[in-house]
């Protein structure tokens, strides 16, 4: 695969993945009778979309310039992603006083899955940058 290429099949993956994980997610909440507009589903998924396309481009356009800050770079995308998580999502899952594993949940799995493939495209970066 061309590094050319990597943009295309990163989005590519992180769309058709997240839509996937969210049509099984949001499945198996409403089997288990959760209320899933109150656990922000859909804001969760596409925060963690813009989020990780922001980074992974981020760290693609840099990729020659900052060869040496490219970890960082991924490193300070997590930091963002989890000051708006605190910023958007938190607020209203800790507004009954408890975190619970469905709101938990309803943001760390599509935060996994980004991370898991920003993770596999940064190390392919990395092994094919001069």
């Amino acid at each position: 695969m061309k590094i050319s290429a990597y943009p295309y099949y990163f989005t590519f993956i992180l769309i058709l993945g997240l839509v996937a994980l969210f049509f099984g997610h949001s499945h198996i909440l409403d089997h288990g009778e959760f209320d899933v507009t109150s656990l922000q589903l859909v804001k969760s998924y596409v925060l963690n979309a813009i989020m990780a396309a922001i980074v992974f481009f981020t760290i693609y356009i840099f990729r020659d310039k900052y060869r040496d800050l490219m970890g960082f770079f991924f490193l300070g995308g997590s930091l963002v992603k989890f000051t708006l998580f605190f910023i958007f999502l938190y607020p209203s899952y800790h507004q009954d006083g408890v975190l619970e594993r469905t709101e938990f949940l309803a943001f760390f799995i599509p935060y996994g899955f980004s991370l898991v493939l920003e993770t596999f495209f940064l190390v392919k970066l990395l092994n094919t940058v001069r």
